[in-house]
Parts: C-alpha cells; sequence; structure tokens
C-alpha cells in the first residue's frame, strides 16, 4: 500500500469520529485487506472492524447493550447496488427521497431530538459506508455500526427497524 492509501484511510476514520490512536490495529488490518483488495471502501470497513470494541465501548448502555435501529435488508440492497455501479446508466443512483425517507424513520424510532441526540444506526457492509456518507450532512452525529464491528459479547437490541 502507498502512503497516501493509508492516509486516505486514516481520514475517512477521523471523518466519522473514529479514534486513530490504536495504529498498530489499523495499520495490520490495512495489510489483510490491501492483499485482497486495495478498495477504499473494503480498506476503511476492515479498520473499523478490527477497532470494532473501541467502537462500540462509548455506545453501550449501562445495562452493556447496545440499543440500535436496525435497517430494512432492501434498504441496504439499495444502498449496495447504488455504489457499486450496479444502476443503469442515465438513472439516479440514490434519489433525494430515499435519504428522506431514512431521515423520516430514523425521527419515527428515535424521536424529534434525533438530531441532538446520536443514534446508532445497525447495517452491513459495504453499504453502512454509504449510509454514513449520506446522512452525515444531515446527522453529523449519527452512528452507522456494522455486524463485524460489534464484539460477541456484546448484547444487540433493536428499537425498530426503517423501511
Amino acid at each position: 500500500m502507498s502512503l497516501g492509501e493509508v492516509q486516505k484511510v486514516l481520514q475517512q476514520l477521523l471523518r466519522e469520529q473514529v479514534s486513530i490512536r490504536d495504529l498498530p490495529s489499523i495499520l495490520e488490518s490495512l495489510l489483510d485487506t490491501a492483499s485482497v483488495s486495495k478498495n477504499p471502501v473494503l480498506l476503511v470497513e476492515g479498520a473499523r472492524q478490527a477497532l470494532g470494541r473501541a467502537l462500540v465501548h462509548p455506545l453501550l448502555s449501562d445495562d452493556g447493550g447496545l440499543r440500535v435501529v436496525t435497517l430494512d435488508p432492501e434498504i441496504e440492497e439499495q444502498l449496495t447496488r447504488a455504489f457499486s455501479g450496479q444502476v443503469p446508466a442515465g438513472t439516479a443512483a440514490i434519489e433525494p427521497s430515499f435519504v428522506h425517507r431514512i431521515l423520516e424513520g430514523l425521527k419515527k424510532l428515535v424521536g424529534e431530538q434525533v438530531r441532538m441526540a446520536t443514534p446508532v444506526v445497525f447495517c452491513g457492509t459495504p453499504a453502512r459506508f454509504h449510509l454514513r456518507r449520506l446522512l452525515e450532512p444531515f446527522l453529523p452525529k449519527v452512528v452507522v455500526l456494522s455486524p463485524g464491528e460489534i464484539p460477541a459479547v456484546v448484547q444487540v437490541q433493536s428499537l425498530g427497524t426503517i423501511r
């Protein structure tokens, strides 16, 4: 990997408010992932999975559970298709109504204070990366986690599903 590729991954992690203090774990995951693919999205996802415990710990409730809003599998599939180039030429990859639908679903499940709270959305990889980028301008504090980032000992509690 080039220094520039590593820098882009670190920048994306910081953009998502992920601490990069555990640089050895990040670099190790980058080496492992880069042997399979140098896709920047997959590199970021690999680094996040290596940092899973540190990502999840501040989000745990008093009883040690993780309260999340899940994403309908159909929405995840739409995100993955839109950003993987599987959308036919000449059509919009993501309609503005799509993002509005997700925001309204979050507001319904989390409440009106969704903009000030830190909602946690549970979404598979690589859709997680793209969903975070879509929601960032509207909800800068939103946390989007994938199943690989959550340690097995953490009990996940769903608050509902965005449809």
